[in-house]
């Protein structure tokens, strides 16, 4: 399975008490997936810290913005975290686009190899379908799936 890395992937706006998201040009993501891009796909975000469900949920819902403000159009997003564990199989198996999360504390790799083990991670990937792009947001996060 190849795996897209794309290590801080996108920059942040300020305005008042918003924030927005675009993906950065140097970061070379948006070209790296463009000619592989499904038609509104579903993207599914899988959590590198489980628990942590809102720093999840919104740095899926930060990088969905930031495709379709790249004209990469997301039809839907999903997050596979501790809560949505009982279901990983279908969600991986219906995703077009799956993001490895990388994690914002020391400890975030670890919690990452125990979800991963709980969740018998190589398994459930031997269900992601053809053709689905799997993006990576960091070095770690790719390795943990190999």
């Amino acid at each position: 399975m190849d795996v897209i890395v794309a290590t801080e992937p996108m920059d942040y706006e300020i305005r008042g008490m918003y924030r927005f998201a675009t993906l950065r040009e140097d970061a070379g993501l948006a070209e790296a997936v463009r000619d592989q891009w499904p038609e509104n796909p579903r993207m599914l975000m899988i959590a590198a810290e489980p628990e942590n469900d809102t720093y999840t949920e919104n740095l899926a819902m930060d990088l969905a913005t930031a495709f379709v403000k790249a004209d990469l159009p997301v039809g839907e997003v999903r997050v596979l975290q501790r809560e949505t564990a009982d279901v990983a199989a279908q969600l991986i198996a219906g995703a077009d686009v799956l993001v490895l999360a990388d994690g914002e504390g020391e400890d975030a790799d670890d919690k990452r190899a125990a979800f991963f083990g709980e969740l018998d991670m190589s398994t459930l990937l031997e269900g992601v379908k053809e053709g689905a792009l799997v993006i990576a947001l960091s070095e770690a996060a790719r390795d943990a799936i190999r």
